[in-house]
């Protein structure tokens, strides 16, 4: 087969009654992306021929190579898509993948860090009490911000962590997160279909999620914010439906049913 990726006919033969159809190959192997096959036009006798003298032969003709939104032949019943056809999943869709994964990760962290979770509150509860104790003068809060600032911390990078490994690992493992997949879409390269390389997913998180590390720094933690409201709001106005990380790593989120 040759290594160019595009629409061929499909290798495997069409059931009994079932038209000829066309797979799509990614340069290294079949898709599960199809397309229908254009039927031969009719023979018809062109201008200049003989009654009894067989008409030129016509060929079936194959659909064009779907290209980029913008240009022609870049959108699906009027959704854009990938290069070779895969309506892009929409915004709203992404985000409540989001919520749904904030959820799942936020049960999970809420259980692992709850020994440093219970510290932070008994120090506020201390410092509380403390308040209301002296009357009027109110007790120093620098003990307080030292009490809690190792917990909180600690609670950060247990955040950080559980994410990584939460969608890093399903990423590589099942080409989206437990979220997406529930709601049918997949994370794959926009420019071919199939598993992506550990450094795009790699660069995906650190794009998305990474420059949360940031935050652990007070001046940072402002530009952290107004990064990641960005990148949460581009795909809003991108020709690709791409947020800020989807464009560093060359990601597409598709949902194909």
């Amino acid at each position: 087969m040759t290594s160019q990726s595009g629409w061929h006919p499909d290798p495997v033969p069409p059931q009994p009654g079932q038209p000829a159809q066309l797979r799509y190959w990614d340069g290294t192997r079949w898709t599960e992306h199809t397309s229908p096959a254009t039927e031969p036009a009719p023979a018809t006798q062109e201008y200049g021929t003989h009654p009894g003298q067989p008409a030129s032969p016509s060929y079936p003709s194959y659909p064009a190579y779907p290209s980029y939104p913008g240009t022609p032949g870049g959108v699906y019943d009027g959704q854009p898509t990938t290069p070779d056809g895969v309506p892009l999943a929409g915004w709203w869709w992404r985000v409540l993948a989001v919520i749904i994964d904030g959820i799942i990760i936020g049960i999970v962290a809420g259980i692992v860090a709850f020994p440093w979770a219970r510290d932070v509150f008994d120090s506020y509860r201390d410092w509380f009490d403390e308040a209301m104790d002296s009357g009027s003068s109110s007790p120093e809060t620098s003990q307080l911000q030292s009490d809690v600032a190792g917990p909180l911390a600690i609670i950060t990078l247990i955040n950080l962590a559980l994410g990584f490994i939460y969608n890093v690992g399903f990423l590589m493992w099942k080409q989206g997160t437990p979220g997406k997949l529930l709601l049918g879409m997949r994370v794959r390269l926009r420019d071919r279909p199939g598993p992506m390389p550990i450094g795009t997913v790699l660069l995906r998180w650190l794009g998305q999620y990474g420059v949360g590390l940031l935050g652990l720094v007070p001046v940072a933690g402002c530009l952290t914010f107004i990064y990641s409201l960005l990148d949460y709001l581009w795909p809003l106005w991108d020709d690709n439906n791409q947020a800020i990380h989807d464009k560093i790593a060359k990601t597409n989120v598709v949902r194909p049913r």
